[in-house]
C-alpha cells in the first residue's frame, strides 16, 4: 500500500514501512524498518521535517538520492557531467501512485505490483531522475531512470538503482565473497567510518563478490535482530557501496557500476537503472532469507519451472571430459539406466574439432568424428533407456582457433589496436552487436529445433577484457537476457541451467530465466556445505544445482563418504557428476537409494521454509533444516568436518514446527513433540570425518 499524506510518502507492505517527504525541494528519508501505521511515519518524519536543508547544508541530511558537486559530500547515487558542470540539483516536480511499473525491458521481479513514482529534475543541468518504489511481499524493488531533456550531450558517470540511508547505529555487513572452487564464503565485518565497496568489474556478477549485501544491527544473529538485504536483478558489472558518516548514519548506494570515463547520454536519451530488491525483518539473516526465497519462487523464477520438481541428472564432464566417442556415450547411457535418472548431459566436446579447451567455440556443428551418426544416435538411446537428454553451449565465447573466428574476426570484443587478451584460450564475443546474437541464436536454434532436447546446460568461462567504451558493457548484458529471451520463447519446453565456471554468474537476472544455476565447479561435499550455506543467505535451495561426484574428489583429492557427498546435494537440485559406466554395484544401490528418498522429499526441499541451524564458517558442524510452511514436516542434515575424541557437539535445536504437536522422527524410530525438537533439540552422532545426519520428520497429530 502507498499512500501520500500531508507531505509524508509512506510506503508498507504490513510488515515494513519505508517513509520518505519533501523539504525544500529536496526527497528526505525518514524511516525504513518495521510496519508503522500512517500517523506513525508522520511523527517519524516530524523532526527532520522542521529542519530547513539549506540551513543544516546536504551533508548530513538522509536523502533519496545521493547527489555530488551541491554540498553532499558523500558517495554518489546520481552523478553526471558535462557542459561545464559536474554538479546536479535534483529537485521535486510531481509524484503519482502507478498500479503496476514500467517495464524495465530486463529482468525483474515479475506480477502487477503497486508502484510509486516520483519525478525529479535539474533545469540547469537538462536532466530528468524518476525514482520507483514498487510494493512486493515483504520485499520493496527499486529503481531508477534518468532523461536527458537538454539541448547537449552528458556524460552519465553513476547511476544507482537505489540510495538507501539507515537511521544512526553501529552496523555490521555480510557480503559473499570468494573466488572460483570457492564461491560465495560468508562474510561479516563492521561497518567502519567510511566507505566500503562490493563490486564487479569483470563484466559478469563474478566469483569474487555476489551482487548481494545484508546490513545489519551488531548484535542481529542468524535468528533474531534487524537486517536489511540487498540483491541487484543484473547479470553485469556493479557496486553496492556502504558509506558510515560522522553522525555514524549509513548510507548504502546499489547498482550497476559505469565503467570510467561515464558513457555519454544524448538529447532526448533515457538510461534505465536495473532493478534492486531490498527486504526488512527483524527476525535475524534467517528470517531475511525466507523473505528473499519466497518472493524469488513466487515473482522471479519462471513460472514454467517455479517450485517444478528438477531432472535428475548426470554429466559428462566429469567422467569422459573431452574423450569420448558415441559408443562411449552409449556405456555410458547404459550405465545411468536403472538408477532413477531422469537426463543425461552431454558437456563440452561434441562440436567443432574440440579435443581440448584450445579450439572451435563458436562453432556449433557436431563433430561427426565422435559423433559419426550424429547427436541423434545418443538422444536414442537415451530414449531407449527411458532418460532425456541434455546439452553443453558457451554461447558467449569464441576460439581464436575456430572456423567462426578466421569468417568474422571484428565479433570478438577487442579495442582499435590492440591484439585481444586470451583467457582459457577463448575471446568474448561482442553480444552488444545483434548480428553475433544473430548468429549464436540460429545456431543454437538449429541443435535445438533438430533434436529431442529437453536440458541445456550454458556455460560462460571468462571475463570480458578490451572492452573499448563503458557502454558496451551493457549493450552486451542486454545481448545475453535477448538471447535467453529468444530461445525461452522458442522453446518453452526446454530447461536452462546457468553456469560460469560454477557460480561465477549466479544472480538474479539469470534465475529469471535459467530456473537453476550450477553452484560451484568444487563438487566436493565438505567444501559445498560452505558454498551451498553461503549462496542460500538470498537464493532458495530450488535455484542451486549440485552434483554427487567421484572420490578422490577432482578439485580437492579429497575423500569423503558417499552418503555425505548425497546428503549435501539433496540440499537442493540433486545430479551426478561420475561415470555411472564404471561405478561398483554397491554405489549403483546407493545412487538408487538417494534418488527415491530425494524423489520423495524433493516438493519439501524446493518449497519449504529453510533453517540454517548449524554455520560451517563457524564451526565444525553444518546443518540446515526446510519445514513446510504449515509445520507439518521437516527435513535435517547436519554434516561434522574431521571427528575428534569426545567432542562436546551439542544438541541441535529445529524451527519452524508446532510445538503442540507429535512428531515422528525416522531415523530415531521415536516420538517427540514439538516443544521437545525445537527447545530441547537432537543429538547428532558423528563417527567418522566428513559424516552425515539425515532427520526426517513427520506431524503425527495436532496434540501432543
Amino acid at each position: 500500500m502507498i499512500t501520500i499524506s500531508d507531505n509524508i510518502y509512506h510506503i508498507t507492505d504490513g510488515k515494513y514501512s519505508y517513509a520518505f517527504f519533501v523539504k525544500d525541494g529536496k526527497l528526505v528519508h525518514s524511516y525504513y524498518g518495521k510496519a508503522l501505521p500512517v500517523d506513525k511515519a508522520r511523527m517519524k518524519s516530524s523532526a527532520l521535517n522542521a529542519l530547513s536543508v539549506h540551513s543544516f547544508g546536504y551533508d548530513w541530511m538522509p536523502f533519496e538520492v545521493g547527489e555530488r558537486g551541491r554540498g553532499d559530500f558523500r558517495i554518489p547515487s546520481a552523478a553526471v557531467s558535462g557542459n561545464g558542470f559536474t554538479s546536479t540539483d535534483f529537485l521535486f516536480e510531481s509524484a503519482e501512485v502507478l498500479d503496476d511499473k514500467p517495464s524495465l525491458n530486463m529482468p525483474s521481479l515479475r506480477g502487477k505490483a503497486q508502484t510509486l513514482a516520483v519525478t525529479l529534475k535539474d533545469a540547469v543541468a537538462g536532466l530528468e531522475l524518476k525514482l520507483y518504489y514498487t510494493v512486493y511481499d515483504g520485499a520493496l524493488a527499486r529503481h531508477t531512470e534518468i532523461k536527458n531533456i537538454g539541448k547537449l550531450p552528458v556524460t552519465l558517470c553513476t547511476l544507482d538503482s537505489a540510495c538507501t540511508e539507515l537511521d544512526i547505529g553501529d552496523y555490521d555487513y555480510i557480503s559473499l565473497d570468494g573466488r572460483w572452487g570457492a564461491e560465495c564464503g560468508v562474510s561479516r565485518q563492521s561497518v567502519a567510518y567510511g566507505v566500503h565497496t562490493l563490486s564487479s568489474s569483470r563484466g559478469v556478477t563474478s566469483h569474487q563478490h555476489n551482487p548481494f549485501l545484508a546490513v545489519l544491527d551488531k548484535d542481529a544473529t542468524e535468528h533474531s535482530g534487524d537486517v536489511y538485504g540487498f540483491n541487484l536483478i543484473y547479470s553485469g558489472n556493479f557496486a553496492a557501496r556502504m558509506e558510515r558518516d560522522e553522525k555514524s548514519r549509513v548510507r548504502v548506494n546499489f547498482g550497476a557500476q559505469i565503467a570510467e570515463g561515464g558513457i555519454s547520454l544524448e538529447v532526448g536519451e533515457s538510461f534505465v537503472s536495473p532493478e534492486l530488491v531490498s527486504v526488512y525483518t527483524d527476525e535475524g539473516v534467517g528470517g531475511m532469507s525466507r523473505i528473499f526465497h519466497k518472493l524469488y519462487r513466487t515473482r522471479l523464477i519462471d513460472p514454467r519451472f517455479a517450485d517444478k520438481p528438477r531432472p535428475i541428472v548426470v554429466n559428462s564432464w566429469e567422467s569422459v571430459y573431452f574423450d569420448f566417442d558415441e559408443q562411449k556415450l552409449k556405456r555410458f547411457i547404459d550405465g545411468a539406466n536403472g538408477l532413477g535418472i531422469d537426463t543425461v548431459v552431454l558437456d563440452d566436446g561434441w562440436f567443432g574439432k574440440r579435443d581440448s579447451d584450445n579450439c572451435s567455440l563458436g562453432d556449433w556443428i557436431i563433430d561427426r568424428r565422435k559423433l559419426p551418426n550424429g547427436l541423434k544416435a545418443v538422444i536414442d538411446h537415451c530414449k531407449k533407456n527411458g532418460m532425456k537428454f541434455g546439452i553443453w553451449f558457451e554461447p558467449e565465447a569464441i576460439s581464436p582457433n575456430s572456423d567462426l573466428y578466421r569468417a568474422h574476426p571484428g565479433w570478438a570484443i577487442s579495442t582499435v589496436g590492440r591484439k585481444g587478451i586470451e583467457m582459457r584460450n577463448q575471446y568474448v564475443l561482442d553480444f552488444s552487436n545483434p548480428q553475433v546474437v544473430d548468429y549464436v541464436f540460429e545456431a543454437m536454434r538449429k541443435i535445438l529445433a533438430e533434436h529431442e532436447i529437453l536440458y541445456v546446460k550454458w556455460d560462460m568461462n571468462r571475463g570480458l577484457s578490451d572492452v573499448p567504451n563503458g557502454k558496451l558493457y551493457f549493450g552486451y548484458v542486454r545481448g545475453v537476457y535477448e538471447l535467453y529471451d529468444r530461445l525461452s520463447h522458442e522453446f518453452p519446453n526446454v530447461l536452462i541451467e546457468g553456469c560460469s565456471s560454477g557460480g561465477g554468474r549466479f544472480d538474479p537476472a539469470i534465475l529469471y530465466y535459467s530456473p537453476m544455476i550450477w553452484a560451484s565447479d568444487d563438487t566436493d561435499a565438505h567444501e559445498r556445505t560452505k558454498i551451498q550455506y553461503g549462496l542460500s543467505l538470498c537464493y532458495p535451495l530450488q535455484t542451486l544445482s549440485n552434483h554427487v561426484s567421484v572420490c578422490p574428489n577432482h578439485q580437492s583429492a579429497r575423500t569423503t563418504p558417499f552418503d555425505t557427498r548425497g546428503a549435501v546435494a539433496s540440499l537442493g537440485c540433486l545430479g551426478y557428476e561420475l561415470n555411472v559406466a564404471e561405478i561398483s554395484e554397491d554405489e549403483r544401490e546407493k545412487i538408487k537409494k538417494q534418488i527415491e528418498t530425494y524423489k520423495a522429499d524433493r516438493n519439501l526441499i524446493l518449497t519449504g521454509e529453510l533453517y540454517r541451524l548449524r554455520n560451517p564458517f563457524a564451526s565444525d558442524i553444518f546443518c540446515e533444516q526446510v519445514a513446510a510452511e504449515d509445520g507439518s514436516e521437516a527435513y535435517v542434515v547436519a554434516v561434522n568436518t574431521l571427528n575428534k575424541v569426545n567432542l562436546p557437539i551439542g544438541k541441535i535445536k529445529l524451527k519452524g514446527l508446532d510445538e503442540n504437536a507429535l512428531y515422528s522422527v525416522k531415523e530415531l524410530n521415536a516420538q517427540l513433540s514439538g516443544a521437545e525438537l525445537m527447545y530441547d533439540g537432537l543429538q547428532p552422532e558423528f563417527r567418522n570425518d566428513f559424516s552425515a545426519n539425515i532427520w526426517h520428520i513427520k506431524k503425527l497429530t495436532n496434540k501432543r
